[in-house]
């Protein structure tokens, strides 16, 4: 399965050159994690408004979407990867290791700086 970043889930929700993308790619399903859909509602309430994100996020909360909680293992994970993966900022990292512990085969994302790690990222 894949694993959706949160720029993915945001850009689904507004006019922008990657909606119909985004949207197709919340269909197929994938896991994402609970940073995501905070980071997704940040962007699109600066881009339409808090309502329209609050609406957004319902939505994808009932999609078909895994969602995986960001606890303390997590992120204590991210923190012994954090010396070998200093590219990537901290968020980033918890969603990389999200990916990894949960076997995903893939990172769809528009973010570069996923790129040239042991998992693929892909933009569909």
């Amino acid at each position: 399965m894949k694993f959706l970043d949160s720029n993915i889930l945001a850009y689904a929700f507004y006019e922008n050159e990657f909606q119909e993308n985004s949207r197709n790619v919340i269909r197929q399903g994938g896991f994402v994690d609970t940073l995501c859909l905070i980071e997704a509602f940040n962007i699109i309430e600066m881009q339409t408004s808090r309502e329209i994100a609050v609406q957004s996020i319902r939505g994808l909360l009932r999609s078909n979407l895994v969602m995986i909680d960001v606890g303390i293992n997590v992120v204590f994970e991210a923190l012994k990867k954090s010396p070998r993966f200093k590219k990537l900022k901290f968020l980033d990292l918890i969603h990389y290791t999200v990916a990894l512990l949960n076997n995903c085969e893939s990172i769809v994302s528009y973010d570069s700086d996923f790129d040239q790690l042991e998992i693929t990222r892909t933009e569909n």
